[in-house]
């Protein structure tokens, strides 16, 4: 995920967030894996694509269990030392673009983001029966285990490290807590698909099709209630088009949701300016 509150274009950007035949008896997939095999889809992964991929996964859960065997450790250290050890995976930190969280280009090149390192867990998790979460914090997103045992933070930038609560609230924080709060709790798989959409519009935002990221930004807001990030980037959007009353309204979702957010004070005080000059000028101004 992008770190949000960076000045992009306006004053203040606020962004920076099947079927298909598979091996015999590997099962059909699960919530998750439909959830982002799903956004891969409409974000332009074609169903050979797909097909390759889920024959890749399949491969990838038969090695996970055969290092299992051998290790008699723990499931998520495994998964982990197949990914990053026998497979190469790497991380990817400074491109924003769709092929590093669109799971089947992050499945071909072996190369994600933490948001597209973090699908891959969970899919493989989910189809081990290992249980693993999805855990976004402000600019960041994570897995963290899940069962009997003490939950622990897995940093796939890290290569699988465990890393301790504190080291995100230093790092990444602070957020809202409590609440309908998004942040550092496990997302259900709509609400992942959810943090996909605000990556993927933050891409299109990037390339200048401003329609196809309010399309993708607005999906985020509605699947993830309280994702401000999300709201902010849409009232940035629809400034840029000069809808400024939904503009005003994006924005008062994201103040409502998460009082602070870096760069909406910016952008509040930008779209200020902007209606004072309709005022004087409106057509200039009309959407």
């Amino acid at each position: 995920m992008s770190r949000p509150g960076r000045t992009v274009a306006l004053a203040a950007w606020v962004a920076g967030a099947l079927g298909c035949a598979r091996e015999p008896g590997a099962g059909p997939p699960g919530p998750v894996a439909s959830a982002l095999f799903a956004v891969a889809a409409q974000l332009g992964s074609t169903p050979a694509e797909i097909e390759q991929a889920w024959a890749r996964l399949d491969e990838m859960r038969a090695r996970v269990a055969a290092h299992h065997a051998r290790s008699g450790g723990d499931w998520v250290d495994d998964l982990d030392a197949v990914v990053f050890g026998e497979l190469g995976f790497q991380r990817e930190i400074d491109s924003q673009a769709v092929e590093f969280f669109r799971l089947p280009s992050v499945i071909a090149q072996r190369r994600g983001s933490c948001l597209g390192l973090g699908g891959l867990d969970l899919v493989l998790a989910e189809r081990l029966g290992v249980g693993l979460d999805g855990v976004m914090v402000p600019g960041h997103f994570f897995v963290r285990t899940r069962g009997p045992s003490a939950p622990r933070n897995v940093e796939l930038l890290r290569r699988g490290e465990v890393m301790p609560d504190g080291w995100y609230q230093a790092k990444y924080g602070p957020w809202p807590t409590g609440g309908a709060s998004p942040y550092f709790r496990a997302l259900t798989p709509p609400e992942l698909a959810a943090v996909f959409w605000y990556n993927a519009g933050n891409h299109l935002r990037a390339v200048r099709d401003l329609p196809g990221a309010a399309a993708a930004y607005a999906r985020a807001a509605a699947e993830l209630p309280g994702f401000a990030e999300a709201e902010a980037s849409l009232g940035a959007i629809r400034q840029l088009q000069g809808a400024l009353d939904d503009a005003e309204a994006a924005y008062a979702a994201a103040a409502r949701d998460r009082p602070g957010l870096p760069g909406l004070d910016q952008n509040l005080a930008l779209l200020k300016r902007e209606r004072s000059v309709a005022q004087i000028n409106p057509r200039r101004h009309a959407p």
